[in-house]
């Protein structure tokens, strides 16, 4: 790319140089065109870094920005803290727009050609002029309503609106009732937060996702009872007293923070309806001691049941198809999980620092072990990892100083597990000899009779049928096995 020393050469200075010569017209124009155009373009283009459509960063200086054609999405504060930028002009395929995406962008006055935008970020346009200044009653940014302006008290939101972006009407104290049409699907993180004198909402039948925090301080939230829900069976809060929950079979979603921090609940069983958990949904319920949930749920977000310290278990239903990031760190009464799923992605630190769990059985449904996904459990003696996981990310048995792998393949195992301790020991092999025989039986039966002990390292050995307990049964299939029965 080239550097120029000032300020690059405007176009007139080359036209003037055409004139002033008279020579070589046609040789100058071709030299102009097929030249020095594309150095500009590459100059240009170089300050957007863009991955597979996402707008990662801007690093110009320019006044008046143009969004490049192959800009999908933008992403979080793409822009934030360019005090230069005074217009940007996007383009029909630009679909969304992240958090703090133009964040304290002081001078940006004009936002254009952005039909297509079906998702506004939180703070997306906080500290702008575009904000700031707009006299709209209902500011929309393509089908998303970004911030209302208006002074009625019973705003109608306009029907082009799809999506309600985070803030909206943040602590508007003078709405009373607002009227959401069919066509808006979202109401984002902190909508209607602190609209304190908020006592109806109409409308919201076809809404499919409520944030955090929407309704939170509001008449129409603390007038509820119960279950709380909103739109197509989403579960927004839990306003009752009751230790043991059974979620309705109307409930199709649990949102963000339904049961955030309600330290009463003890037992919860969710139905078949259910196919999300919301991200923090059930976060710091510290004495949730009992989950039961049915098969039909497909999805528990980040940190849905981070900090549950009286959890002792957790056994995901056949439909499940991702544990998101952080979705039991810290549930450090967790003895065991036994996880199954459709392709079950476990996320990044989902069980990590669960510091009681002794046994994971992770099913051949499993089909990814995500980065410390079970990092920081001391305890833990074993975990299974069956040969048809292929995807296992570094770091997820980092720090189970007392864990004893049992693998279909022990390559996977060892490179998981680096510096951990690594046996190949088989299943049933109570006396840690390597072998499965008659003897591993009878060790077993004595240790049950209260005649011969075995060790913590053995124990998940003996457990021959994975039950998560050593009993007769791991003894009588031992000798099915060595009699080759089995």
């Amino acid at each position: 790319m080239i550097e120029w020393a000032d300020t690059p050469p405007t176009f007139d200075f080359y036209i003037g140089m055409i004139f002033m010569k008279k020579i070589l017209s046609v040789f100058l124009s071709i030299l102009f065109v097929v030249n020095i155009v594309p150095l500009f373009t590459a100059f240009a283009a170089n300050d957007f870094v863009v991955d597979d459509g996402v707008l990662v960063k801007y690093n110009g200086s320019a006044t008046a920005v143009t969004i490049p054609s192959e800009v999908t999405s933008i992403a979080d504060e793409a822009f934030a803290g360019n005090t230069k930028i005074a217009s940007v002009a996007m383009h029909n395929g630009v679909l969304s727009i992240g958090n703090k995406a133009f964040y304290g962008c002081t001078a940006l006055k004009t936002v254009s050609l952005a039909d297509n935008v079906t998702y506004v970020g939180a703070l997306a346009f906080v500290n702008t002029k575009y904000l700031d200044d707009s006299t709209a009653q209902y500011l929309t940014i393509g089908k998303v309503l970004v911030d209302y302006n208006g002074t009625s008290k019973t705003p109608v939101i306009p029907d082009s609106v799809i999506s309600i972006a985070p803030y909206a009407f943040l602590r508007n104290k003078t709405i009373t009732s607002v009227t959401i049409p069919d066509n808006v699907t979202t109401v984002s993180e902190g909508a209607f937060y602190e609209c304190t004198a908020l006592a109806t909402v109409n409308g919201a039948q076809n809404v499919t996702y409520v944030g955090a925090d929407s309704f939170t301080s509001t008449k129409w939230l603390g007038s509820k009872s119960e279950f709380v829900t909103l739109g197509d069976g989403i579960l927004i809060a839990y306003k009752g007293t009751a230790t043991d929950i059974v979620v309705p079979e109307t409930v199709k979603q649990i949102a963000p923070n339904a049961f955030y921090k309600n330290t009463s609940i003890k037992k919860v069983i969710i139905p078949a309806s259910v196919f999300v958990i919301g991200e923090r949904a059930f976060l710091g319920c510290s004495k949730l001691s009992e989950l039961k949930i049915s098969e039909g749920l497909q999805l528990i977000n980040n940190e849905a049941f981070a900090n549950c310290t009286s959890l002792s278990a957790f056994e995901s239903p056949k439909s499940l198809r991702k544990i998101s990031k952080g979705a039991f760190i810290n549930c450090t009464a967790i003895k065991n999980v036994k996880l199954t799923g459709t392709n079950l992605d476990i996320g990044y630190g989902a069980f990590a620092y669960c510091t009681s769990m002794k046994y994971a059985l992770l099913s051949s449904e499993v089909s990814v072990i995500g980065e410390s996904a079970f990092e920081g459990n001391t305890a833990l003696l074993y975990v299974t990892v069956p040969r048809e996981i292929i995807n296992i990310q570094s770091n997820c048995f980092k720090g189970c100083s007392k864990l004893t792998a049992i693998c279909d393949i022990d390559s996977v195992c060892a490179s998981v597990l680096s510096t951990e301790v690594m046996l190949s020991h088989n299943r049933g092999d109570a006396d840690m000899d390597k072998k499965v025989t008659v003897i591993d039986a009878t060790t077993i039966q004595f240790y049950l009779a209260g005649i011969k002990s075995i060790s913590d390292t053995a124990l998940p050995f003996a457990d021959a049928d994975f039950d998560t307990s050593v009993s007769i049964l791991d003894a009588t299939y031992i000798q099915k096995f060595a009699a080759g029965l089995m």
